[in-house]
């Protein structure tokens, strides 16, 4: 029998692989120590309902996804991770990220 805690470690790496993530930076959007994270995705610790909800928050998914298999190499669409990237900040942070963005595909248009 497959372990459950297994599957939502394996779940929560290949999610957090999927943004370009370290654990660290999962760490910092979902509030938990990066150590903590490392032990969940190894299936060590034995993870609460509302741990696995900031996790589930932070990675863009569902909680019910996080019980699933972990999605296939496949990767995200750009804007799912762009997405992801501007949840949870300041209004300020996101136009700010927004501009710089929109600086960086004007810079590429002019280097072809």
């Amino acid at each position: 029998m497959e372990d459950v805690y297994r599957r939502i470690g394996a779940q929560v790496r290949a999610r957090r692989e999927q943004l370009g993530w370290t654990q660290e930076e999962l760490g910092e959007a979902s509030s938990l120590h990066p150590s903590f994270i490392g032990q969940i995705e190894r299936g060590i610790k034995k993870s609460s309902l509302q741990t696995l909800n900031s996790l589930a928050r932070a990675l863009g998914a569902k909680l019910g996804e996080l019980l699933d298999e972990p999605p296939a190499s496949a990767p995200w669409k750009w804007e799912t991770r762009i997405g992801a990237l501007l949840r949870d900040r300041s209004a300020h942070e996101r136009e700010l990220l927004y501009s710089t963005l929109r600086h960086l595909s004007r810079q590429m248009r002019r280097s072809k």
